[in-house]
């Protein structure tokens, strides 16, 4: 098992708006890391605390900020409305620190996903047809999930965001995951819990008989 998940994207252009700023590579790199800007252990602590109770207490604002399509203007202008506007609950830290709009989304779909609350079907997004058709990360994460749902859960569940063991669960799945990319790529690299994040919305929004995506 390599250090490092292998990670490509079909156009540059196409990932941009679902893909982190951290995740371009040096030329001629790929893989995921665990480093950040966004600051140490407590961050993660204090994001994992506000989505599992954003997730508990707002149901419906929760739906309405992962129906939106991750990095659109649609995204930035609800959770503007959610977040930016009026009182927010469940802060406590978070209000001393920077937050990340990714983040925040993804810490609401791992809170919903782990406390099993149900999601309207308006959410539902199977994988995608075919692995020659994926565009974005989080097209991979729904194509793996739908044939590795126990693997991608026990991920997220036993694992805590951007911890070594968080690192070490997705190498574990790295020969898996690489199928859902494909062949034709340029090398990115990822962290490993935009990587989780992405799995956790998959899980989420995926339909209880979803197909697989053909290669």
């Amino acid at each position: 098992m390599t250090n490092r998940i292998h990670l490509f994207c079909l156009s540059l252009a196409a990932l941009l708006v679902s893909m982190p700023p951290a995740a371009m590579a040096q030329a001629g790199r790929s893989g995921f890391s665990t480093s950040r800007s966004v600051g140490e252990r407590e961050y993660w602590l204090a994001l994992q605390s506000f989505g599992r109770c954003y997730a508990r207490s707002y149901h419906e604002p929760s739906f309405d900020f992962l129906a939106t399509q991750p990095g659109s203007a649609e995204e930035a202008a609800v959770y503007r409305r959610l977040f930016l506007t009026g009182e927010v609950g469940c802060l406590g830290d978070m209000s001393r620190m920077s937050v990340v709009v990714r983040y925040i989304r993804g810490t609401i779909a791992e809170g919903l996903l782990l406390q099993n609350i149900a999601v309207p079907p308006r959410l539902a997004l199977a994988a995608p047809p075919s692995v020659a058709q994926i565009r974005t990360l989080s097209e991979v994460a729904r194509c793996y999930a739908a044939t590795h749902r126990a693997e991608a859960r026990a991920l997220i569940a036993d694992t805590s965001p951007g911890s070594a063991e968080e690192l070490a669960a997705l190498e574990h799945i790295e020969a898996d995951l690489f199928r859902c990319v494909p062949a034709v790529a340029n090398n990115l690299q990822f962290h490993s819990t935009d990587i989780r994040y992405r799995l956790a919305e998959a899980l989420l929004r995926m339909p209880a008989d979803a197909a697989p995506s053909r290669p």
